[in-house]
Protein backbone atom coordinates (compact mmCIF):
# COMPACT_ATOMS: atom_id res chain seq x y z
CA UNK A 1 0.00 0.00 0.00
CA UNK A 2 1.41 3.37 -0.95
CA UNK A 3 1.95 6.17 1.50
CA UNK A 4 -0.76 8.21 -0.28
CA UNK A 5 -3.33 5.38 -0.01
CA UNK A 6 -2.62 4.91 3.73
CA UNK A 7 -2.98 8.65 4.33
CA UNK A 8 -6.28 8.72 2.45
CA UNK A 9 -7.53 5.76 4.53
CA UNK A 10 -6.65 7.58 7.76
CA UNK A 11 -8.47 10.74 6.61
CA UNK A 12 -11.59 8.75 5.69
CA UNK A 13 -11.57 6.94 9.06
CA UNK A 14 -11.13 10.15 11.04
CA UNK A 15 -13.90 11.86 9.06
CA UNK A 16 -16.26 8.95 9.74
CA UNK A 17 -15.43 9.00 13.46
CA UNK A 18 -15.98 12.78 13.59
CA UNK A 19 -19.41 12.53 11.97
CA UNK A 20 -20.38 9.64 14.27
CA UNK A 21 -19.35 11.64 17.34
CA UNK A 22 -21.32 14.69 16.19
CA UNK A 23 -24.45 12.62 15.65
CA UNK A 24 -24.02 10.85 19.00
CA UNK A 25 -23.65 14.20 20.77
CA UNK A 26 -27.25 15.07 20.08
CA UNK A 27 -28.08 17.39 17.25
CA UNK A 28 -28.07 16.73 13.58
CA UNK A 29 -24.68 16.18 12.06
CA UNK A 30 -23.33 19.02 9.95
CA UNK A 31 -24.91 17.40 6.89
CA UNK A 32 -28.03 15.33 7.54
CA UNK A 33 -28.14 13.58 4.17
CA UNK A 34 -29.24 10.16 5.35
CA UNK A 35 -32.69 11.22 6.55
CA UNK A 36 -35.88 11.49 4.49
CA UNK A 37 -38.49 14.02 3.42
CA UNK A 38 -42.15 13.08 3.89
CA UNK A 39 -45.43 14.81 3.30
CA UNK A 40 -48.50 13.86 5.29
CA UNK A 41 -51.87 15.07 6.41
CA UNK A 42 -52.44 15.02 10.17
CA UNK A 43 -55.63 13.90 11.97
CA UNK A 44 -57.25 17.28 11.30
CA UNK A 45 -56.37 17.10 7.56
CA UNK A 46 -53.62 19.70 7.91
CA UNK A 47 -50.58 19.31 5.61
CA UNK A 48 -47.07 18.86 6.98
CA UNK A 49 -43.77 18.59 5.13
CA UNK A 50 -41.15 16.87 7.34
CA UNK A 51 -37.48 16.04 7.20
CA UNK A 52 -36.61 13.29 9.68
CA UNK A 53 -33.23 11.88 10.63
CA UNK A 54 -32.48 8.14 10.22
CA UNK A 55 -33.93 7.53 13.72
CA UNK A 56 -37.27 9.07 12.73
CA UNK A 57 -36.68 12.26 14.73
CA UNK A 58 -37.94 15.51 13.21
CA UNK A 59 -35.19 17.89 12.09
CA UNK A 60 -37.40 20.28 10.08
CA UNK A 61 -41.13 20.67 9.45
CA UNK A 62 -43.50 23.16 7.96
CA UNK A 63 -47.27 22.97 7.97
CA UNK A 64 -50.50 24.87 8.21
CA UNK A 65 -53.91 24.60 9.78
CA UNK A 66 -55.25 27.29 12.06
CA UNK A 67 -52.00 29.10 11.21
CA UNK A 68 -48.73 28.50 9.35
CA UNK A 69 -46.01 26.80 11.41
CA UNK A 70 -42.27 26.31 10.85
CA UNK A 71 -40.16 24.21 13.25
CA UNK A 72 -36.50 23.26 12.88
CA UNK A 73 -33.65 21.98 15.01
CA UNK A 74 -31.90 25.17 16.07
CA UNK A 75 -28.29 25.05 14.83
CA UNK A 76 -27.00 27.64 17.30
CA UNK A 77 -26.18 27.19 20.98
CA UNK A 78 -28.94 25.88 23.21
CA UNK A 79 -30.86 28.72 24.86
CA UNK A 80 -30.70 29.14 28.62
CA UNK A 81 -34.51 29.04 28.87
CA UNK A 82 -37.56 28.28 26.74
CA UNK A 83 -39.18 30.95 24.59
CA UNK A 84 -35.90 32.74 23.86
CA UNK A 85 -36.06 35.04 20.83
CA UNK A 86 -33.94 33.70 17.97
CA UNK A 87 -33.67 33.67 14.21
CA UNK A 88 -32.54 31.25 11.55
CA UNK A 89 -31.60 31.65 7.92
CA UNK A 90 -32.63 29.06 5.36
CA UNK A 91 -30.85 29.16 2.01
CA UNK A 92 -30.71 26.96 -1.06
CA UNK A 93 -27.60 28.30 -2.80
CA UNK A 94 -29.63 30.66 -5.00
CA UNK A 95 -31.66 32.54 -2.42
CA UNK A 96 -32.15 32.69 1.32
CA UNK A 97 -34.72 33.89 3.82
CA UNK A 98 -34.44 34.93 7.46
CA UNK A 99 -37.02 33.74 9.98
CA UNK A 100 -37.48 35.34 13.40
CA UNK A 101 -39.07 33.27 16.13
CA UNK A 102 -38.33 31.50 19.39
CA UNK A 103 -36.38 28.52 20.69
CA UNK A 104 -37.62 25.81 23.02
CA UNK A 105 -36.22 22.62 24.46
CA UNK A 106 -36.66 20.06 21.71
CA UNK A 107 -39.69 17.81 22.28
CA UNK A 108 -39.33 14.03 22.25
CA UNK A 109 -40.06 13.96 18.51
CA UNK A 110 -36.85 15.96 17.86
CA UNK A 111 -33.29 14.57 18.15
CA UNK A 112 -32.06 14.31 21.77
CA UNK A 113 -30.27 17.27 23.34
CA UNK A 114 -31.43 19.77 20.73
CA UNK A 115 -33.34 23.01 20.82
CA UNK A 116 -36.27 23.62 18.53
CA UNK A 117 -36.77 26.85 16.61
CA UNK A 118 -40.42 27.80 16.08
CA UNK A 119 -42.02 30.49 13.98
CA UNK A 120 -45.78 30.87 13.58
CA UNK A 121 -47.33 32.62 10.59
CA UNK A 122 -43.96 33.21 8.90
CA UNK A 123 -43.49 36.03 11.39
CA UNK A 124 -46.20 38.15 9.76
CA UNK A 125 -49.73 37.30 10.97
CA UNK A 126 -50.86 40.87 10.18
CA UNK A 127 -50.31 40.73 6.41
CA UNK A 128 -53.19 41.18 3.99
CA UNK A 129 -54.17 38.07 1.98
CA UNK A 130 -52.33 39.04 -1.23
CA UNK A 131 -49.08 39.91 0.60
CA UNK A 132 -49.39 36.78 2.71
CA UNK A 133 -49.72 34.60 -0.43
CA UNK A 134 -46.63 36.26 -1.89
CA UNK A 135 -44.62 35.49 1.26
CA UNK A 136 -45.94 31.93 1.38
CA UNK A 137 -44.96 31.41 -2.27
CA UNK A 138 -41.42 32.69 -1.59
CA UNK A 139 -41.02 30.18 1.24
CA UNK A 140 -42.41 27.31 -0.83
CA UNK A 141 -40.21 28.34 -3.80
CA UNK A 142 -37.18 28.29 -1.47
CA UNK A 143 -38.03 24.79 -0.24
CA UNK A 144 -39.05 23.45 -3.65
CA UNK A 145 -36.08 24.69 -5.71
CA UNK A 146 -34.53 21.23 -5.92
CA UNK A 147 -31.41 22.42 -4.07
CA UNK A 148 -29.93 21.41 -0.70
CA UNK A 149 -31.16 23.60 2.16
CA UNK A 150 -28.75 25.16 4.66
CA UNK A 151 -30.27 26.04 8.04
CA UNK A 152 -28.03 28.49 9.90
CA UNK A 153 -27.89 30.50 13.13
CA UNK A 154 -25.12 31.95 15.27
CA UNK A 155 -22.44 30.95 12.76
CA UNK A 156 -23.45 27.27 12.89
CA UNK A 157 -25.43 25.34 10.32
CA UNK A 158 -26.56 22.02 8.94
CA UNK A 159 -27.55 21.02 5.41
CA UNK A 160 -30.65 19.10 4.39
CA UNK A 161 -30.96 17.37 1.03
CA UNK A 162 -33.34 18.80 -1.59
CA UNK A 163 -37.02 18.24 -0.80
CA UNK A 164 -38.17 14.99 -2.37
CA UNK A 165 -41.78 14.24 -1.56
CA UNK A 166 -44.25 13.54 -4.39
CA UNK A 167 -46.54 16.47 -5.25
CA UNK A 168 -45.98 18.02 -1.82
CA UNK A 169 -46.39 21.63 -2.91
CA UNK A 170 -49.69 21.21 -4.79
CA UNK A 171 -51.11 19.18 -1.92
CA UNK A 172 -49.82 21.71 0.62
CA UNK A 173 -51.29 24.72 -1.18
CA UNK A 174 -54.62 22.99 -1.79
CA UNK A 175 -55.28 23.24 1.95
CA UNK A 176 -53.28 26.31 2.95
Amino acid sequence: MTKHARLLGIVVALTWLGLSATTAAGGPSKDVWSGAWTFEMDRQDRPWLFFSDPNGKTVFRIGCGSHFELDAVYPGDAPKQDHTEASITIGNGKTQMDFAGFTYAGPESFPPNTSMFNQPDLGHPELAEDKWRGLENRVLDLLGAGQPLRVAAEGKSYVLPPVKAPRWRARFQKVC
